[in-house]
């Protein structure tokens, strides 16, 4: 008899334990796949709440399609400009005075649509704000890389001297008050 307890006793503890088990998996399954949907709804909603000018901007290797297509963006934008400059001109003093602050944004520099084309007019003004903040004359210049900074109004270039290429400079671009000017420089 004594023998057959044993057995019973033994099996239904062998049950227990494998019923706890059995519950620890299932919670720990539950709280996994409760994470799993966390994170893919805050993926998803990351996704779908980025504005378009958060892009990254193309580079200089775009297809003529492309290409076509950012300088309607920027003859629009210049032309936005200019009559944003001449509005300016004829608005009171006070608008002026606002205009002229270099800390305020204004209007244009919030619809300024930056290009990454080479030899463009805004490439040329970020190189030329980059060889003023760097000391590197323009013709002395190598442009490694120049594209989006993170904004719509920034960029961010990697240059170098032409004599030197072991010299990475890194520079961080915004456009403010009408024009480009360096924010950060990393001298190599």
């Amino acid at each position: 008899m004594r023998s057959q307890r044993g057995n019973g006793y033994s099996s239904s503890r062998i049950e227990q334990r494998k019923s706890k088990t059995d519950r620890l998996l299932s919670w720990t399954i539950g709280i996994v796949s409760l994470l799993i949907l966390a994170i893919g709804c805050i993926i998803l909603i990351s996704v779908f709440h980025t504005s378009p000018d958060s892009k990254p901007a193309a580079s200089s290797s775009q297809s003529s399609s492309s290409t076509q297509s950012q300088e309607s963006k920027e003859d629009q934008s210049s032309s936005s400009e200019s009559s944003q400059a001449s509005n300016d001109e004829s608005s009171s003093t006070e608008s002026e005075s606002s205009s002229s602050s270099a800390e305020s944004p204004t209007e244009s520099d919030e619809n300024h649509q930056a290009s990454y084309e080479m030899g463009s007019a805004d490439w040329n003004a970020q190189v030329q704000a980059i060889s003023e903040a760097t000391g590197i004359d323009e013709a002395n210049m190598t442009v490694r890389w120049l594209g989006n900074g993170g904004t719509p109004n920034s960029s961010l270039a990697r240059v170098a001297p032409k004599n030197n290429q072991s010299a990475i400079y890194v520079v961080h671009l915004i456009y403010k008050g009408g024009h480009w000017q360096a924010d950060n420089v990393k001298k190599p």
